[in-house]
């Protein structure tokens, strides 16, 4: 009796092998999980299907529980509880197991299998169950998650690397060698399900923030609770020349373990706009392979354009071992850094407030930026803590953070103090300039044009 919904029967019919479905609150992922799992095992003889959550109280209220549901009754020949273990009549096996422990997964030679509640599971059980679709008596192998949006590994290892997204809010920047052809996103916004009673979005949302919104009922794979940024995914942009009269700011934080990061950025002049547009992001490598890079993300600027270079105030300590600073060690490789200012909320606050006017906009192509950005919050606070709530955000994957707020540090505190009238005015004027062609002869000018880029040598 099952009639799926347009955007159910989408995911159907999709043939990749690999097939996400990111719901929000009533979007029907789970009755869709079922019932492709359902129909995977029906024209399926001698297979064998996982399905599987985190925990199994977990699984046992939410897959299994529709599972039940669907399959129906007559073609089960037996169901083992205790070892929770079903045998269709047509001899395909069904396992029910938690998926919190990869030793539970091995020795599988499987056909299928539902991850229910994906981002809650491990990135390593998502691997060792690709590695279990290997029973060659299906025609076709599927492996199916389901799952509320999260900022996780469903994001940066599924979705981003889908060679079919669909519904989603926003484009999301992919890079054409991490796609992988055989997986697939569906996104299912809450208000698709038109069974829901016409008041149901409306109380759920109610008293709610608009992360949580914007997650759990659109769908939204870019906002999270706590964001210190919440207007960071709506900063992203697809790349853009930068014109060379643009001046430039660089700021970089240094690691070993942790990668060293730099990060590029150029202001508009005409707009007062903030293009975050190159970055760098390595670990484990040394001073003068850092500079190299360094020196190739500012290659292309004009001398004079460049008007600060810092970094991380540590960088300047001297070593006990040698009584060197990193500072000087990149000085010798030709980088020279001054000290970045690094007061964590007053940076916070002006970064804050040119992302609340719309003055930055993130290159899409700064992947490692986009990763931190959304995910860069506060620590998360009980309704009924004795303390107030911590005004710092968490200290962890924060390294491209902090090169923005040492670049937006040199910056003033207004946006508006960025724009140069005079760019302004000639931006205008070339616009403006008659065409040759229609001037009498003698008003001609027969010099050489203007060329755009005659501002970066002053």
């Amino acid at each position: 009796m099952y009639i799926p919904m347009p955007h159910q029967e989408a995911f159907h019919r999709d043939g990749h092998r690999f097939k996400a479905y990111f719901g929000g609150y009533g979007s029907g992922k789970t009755r869709t999980g079922a019932e492709e799992i359902t129909r995977h095992i029906l024209s399926t003889p001698r297979g064998q299907t996982l399905i599987g959550a985190q925990s199994m109280p977990q699984l046992n209220m939410t897959a299994k529980d529709m599972f039940f549901k669907v399959f129906p009754d007559d073609l089960i020949e037996d169901y083992n509880k205790s070892k929770e273990i079903l045998i269709t009549k047509n001899g395909h096996i069904v396992l029910f197991r938690p998926l919190d422990d990869e030793g539970k997964i091995r020795s599988l030679n499987l056909t299928a299998w539902w991850i229910e509640e994906a981002s809650e599971v491990s990135f390593e059980i998502f691997v060792q169950l690709k590695a279990r679709l290997r029973n060659k008596v299906a025609k076709h192998r599927v492996g199916i998650l389901t799952s509320n949006p999260d900022l996780g590994w469903i994001r940066t290892e599924f979705l981003l690397k889908s060679a079919r997204i669909e519904n989603a809010e926003v484009p999301y920047h992919q890079e054409p060698e991490d796609i992988h052809p055989a997986y697939a996103s569906f996104i299912a916004p809450t208000r698709l399900n038109y069974h829901l009673p016409d008041d149901y979005i409306e109380n759920v949302a109610h008293g709610k923030p608009e992360w949580w919104k914007k997650r759990y009922l659109e769908g939204s794979f870019e906002h999270t609770e706590g964001a210190v940024y919440p207007k960071f995914a709506e900063a992203i942009i697809e790349p853009v020349p930068i014109p060379k009269h643009w001046p430039r700011y660089f700021a970089a934080d240094f690691g070993l373990r942790d990668p060293t990061a730099g990060l590029v950025a150029a202001v508009d002049p005409r707009l007062g706009e903030v293009h975050l547009y190159r970055e760098h992001y390595e670990a484990q490598r040394s001073v003068e392979y850092h500079a190299s890079r360094f020196k190739k993300m500012l290659e292309d600027v004009p001398q004079g354009r460049l008007m600060k270079m810092v970094g991380d105030p540590k960088g300047a300590s001297k070593s006990e071992k040698d009584m060197r600073s990193l500072f000087e060690n990149y000085a010798e490789h030709g980088i020279y850094f001054e000290r970045a200012t690094n007061k964590i909320l007053d940076g916070i606050f002006k970064v804050y407030n040119y992302f609340e006017k719309g003055r930055i906009k993130i290159h899409s192509n700064c992947r490692n930026l986009i990763r931190e950005g959304v995910n860069y919050k506060y620590k998360p606070q009980e309704l009924d803590a004795p303390k107030n709530a911590d005004e710092k955000p968490v200290d962890k994957d924060n390294h491209l953070m902090d090169c923005m707020r040492y670049i937006f540090a040199e910056l003033p505190d207004n946006p508006d103090d960025l724009i140069n009238p005079s760019i302004s005015v000639y931006d205008y004027w070339q616009k403006q300039q008659p065409k040759q062609d229609h001037l009498p002869h003698a008003l001609r000018d027969d010099r050489p044009p203007v060329q755009q880029d005659w501002l970066a040598y002053y």
